[in-house]
């Protein structure tokens, strides 16, 4: 099980440090899995950054932060996610192309593309207005208004 990065970061902080583990030394973007040792006990496997004389330090390379992965016992179980998830959220954006004009305001019009993007991960690109799906087709697909 991986523990959902979207889920408060308050609660996370709260559940990692219930387990003995400091959430200030795990990465923001670091994954935090949940497994079993070789005996068959819950673990918590997770980044932490490394510190040296209280300090963070750069790895050896320099191109981030040192770190490296650990195996916690999990003393306490993590909150229940059920009610989190995400949504179908589309977007639909119109593009415009801009120049000044002859009289030195800007002028706009539109290029006859659209792009629709919904948080699923789901785009079409700037594509033709009239090759776009029909919002009826992109709503029973995806949901909302």
């Amino acid at each position: 099980m991986v523990i959902n990065p979207d889920h408060p970061r308050e609660e996370i902080a709260a559940w990692l440090t219930a387990n003995g583990i400091d959430p200030g030394d795990v990465p923001l973007n670091g994954q935090i899995d949940i497994g079993t040792n070789s005996e068959g006990a819950p673990v918590i496997r997770h980044t932490v950054l490394l510190r040296r004389d209280g300090h963070r330090y750069l790895n050896d390379d320099g191109t981030g932060p040192a770190s490296e992965q650990r195996e916690t016992p999990m003393l306490v179980a993590p909150p229940d996610y059920s009610g989190w998830g995400t949504q179908h959220q589309l977007t639909i954006r119109t593009q415009i192309e801009t120049r000044r004009g002859p009289d030195g305001w800007a002028e706009h019009r539109k290029t006859g593309l659209s792009l629709v993007a919904c948080n699923c991960g789901f785009t079409t690109g700037w594509t033709p207005q009239a090759d776009l799906p029909s919002l009826a087709d992109l709503t029973s697909q995806h949901g909302g208004t």
